[in-house]
């Protein structure tokens, strides 16, 4: 809110949004992206994928991914690192 000598004016309501769905070009992007990225998780392993699910997804930390795997918060970080730089080796150039 601003104040003037007309009283309160809200300068946000000038604001327009822009919906994601009213640029096309933006909306073919997010859809490559996606595509991208579900093509990148399938190159993980079983384990690696859950992994990095479960901490960008789900967000559990680190130690309760190891306890719902059965191993130890070192190995659970471990396996994120792998499968965040296979995702980064994938996504390369969209990143």
């Amino acid at each position: 809110m601003v104040e003037t000598s007309d009283g309160p004016v809200d300068r946000m309501e000038a604001v327009q949004e822009e919906a994601a769905h009213a640029n096309p070009e933006r909306t073919f992007w997010n859809r490559e992206l996606k595509r991208r990225m579900e093509t990148a998780l399938q190159e993980l392993t079983p384990r690696e994928r859950m992994v990095f699910e479960l901490r960008h997804y789900q967000g559990l930390r680190l130690r309760n991914i190891g306890d719902l795997l059965g191993t130890t918060e070192e190995a659970a970080k471990n396996c994120l690192f792998r499968a965040t730089r296979k995702m980064r080796v994938e996504l390369g150039d969209c990143i």
